[in-house]
């Protein structure tokens, strides 16, 4: 019998062949900062330290595919690892001891149901999460508790004790490794507009995609005392996005589908290798080799670090077009011209290029979507290839499309 652990995880390593229901907003997930914590058990919780400083904090998340996290028996998921550096000050003149805390905010991990030691093992090599400094690699305990409304509130923690000697300073190194969220999602800016546009404009095909996201709460480095000196935080991104456009929507296909499931896969998700955008906050990184990387000098951790990409419906290949666009008509009202709708089609289309759209009822439907942002530089010379070739296909279904004189 299969523990609620990896009846979850079978769940979210699929795509469901349906859209059946749509996540709108879905939370963070990340695991967050070294924080100062107290208690055991349900009792744990963050306090501030006013003897022990966080000085310097040095994190990087790199992005990529996994083989499966927790028993190896489903294909690989996307994950991200994390490399986590940071150096830690005794400011007391005398010996310190302290809990330090690496909450979870996953997924995998939503339940207030305690966990033995047993399980509390299994959940620390499933993240292959390891603290250390120079000299101690630490035991680390995997504890989850009840929360509660307010900030600093999570149901699962890594915890570990550190004792420090009058002024001493140690460098903790923490290593683990997360899959990355999933969900489907609205792509609206506001999701109770959703299915408020005009003809075959208003159906979810054109405002759902399929989301990966992961992160870093960077808010729990703020219990220790005085401000942080310095923090990097470096995001890699560029080798998963690759792979990304390659995969598309799914890896391993439906070989083991029934021809019905098949078919409905199919129906919802008509394109596998789909236009996709992201999100990245907060805002103030810079572009680095590989990635993107923030930079701060003395301050108290606030903000989380956070990466969303949306996979969206709209063809990236022009050999996906048909199946899109036979999909897009499917919903049209018979009353409605498939040559105008496939035309507003082509302006949103457009519109994920850059391009402003000119007919008022694209911009109206463009406008409000995550991915809008027109270029003032935009124009159809800058194009790739296959975005001219997409463009190219659906000029072709509205010549088609068009009534015969």
């Amino acid at each position: 019998m299969l523990s609620k652990r990896r009846k979850a995880s079978l769940v979210v390593a699929s795509i469901a062949p349906i859209l059946l229901s749509v996540i709108f907003g879905a939370p963070s997930r990340a695991i967050a900062d070294a924080g100062v914590f107290t208690g055991n058990g349900q009792n744990l919780h963050q306090i501030t330290s006013k003897t022990v400083q966080l000085v310097s904090i040095n994190v990087t998340v790199i992005l990529g595919r996994g083989p499966f996290l927790f028993d190896g028996t489903v294909p690989g998921m996307d994950r991200a690892d994390y490399e986590c550096t940071f150096i830690l000050r005794n400011l007391s003149d005398n010996q310190e001891e302290i809990q330090v805390g690496f909450p979870v905010d996953s997924q995998f991990a939503e339940t207030n149901e305690p966990v033995s030691s047993q399980e509390s093992t299994n959940w620390i090599l499933d993240y292959g999460f390891i603290a250390r400094d120079e000299s101690t690699t630490y035991h680390v305990e995997f504890v989850r508790r009840k929360t509660h409304k307010g900030p600093g509130e999570f149901g699962s923690v890594f915890v570990w004790n550190m004792r420090f000697a009058p002024k001493e300073k140690k460098t903790l190194s923490v290593w683990y490794r997360i899959p990355m969220s999933m969900g489907l999602v609205g792509t609206l800016k506001d999701s109770s507009t959703a299915g408020i546009g005009t003809g075959a404009l208003s159906q979810e095909l054109l405002e759902i995609a399929q989301l990966e996201m992961t992160g870093y709460v960077t808010s729990t480095g703020s219990s220790w005392a005085g401000n942080v000196e310095s923090g990097t935080f470096t995001l890699i991104t560029e080798p998963f996005e690759r792979y990304l456009s390659r995969r598309g929507t799914t890896e391993e296909g439906l070989t083991d589908a029934s021809a019905e499931q098949a078919s409905r896969f199919d129906s919802s998700f008509p394109v596998r290798h789909p236009w996709w955008f992201r999100e990245i906050k907060p805002d103030g990184w810079l572009a680095v080799k590989g990635g993107v990387q923030w930079h701060y000098k003395d301050f108290k951790p606030k903000d989380p670090i956070e990466v969303r990409y949306y996979m969206t419906q709209f063809p990236r290949l022009p050999e996906e077009v048909d199946a899109f666009v036979d999909r897009f008509l499917k919903d049209k009202d018979p009353h409605e011209s498939a040559e105008i709708e496939l035309g507003q089609l082509k302006q949103i289309v457009l519109a994920t290029y850059g391009k402003e759209p000119k007919d008022d009822t694209a911009k109206a439907f463009a406008s409000q979507q995550l991915w809008y942002a027109p270029r003032s530089d935009f124009s159809m010379e800058s194009l790739d290839e296959a975005e001219k070739q997409v463009l190219k296909k659906i000029d072709e279904r509205i010549g088609a499309a068009k009534s015969p004189k």
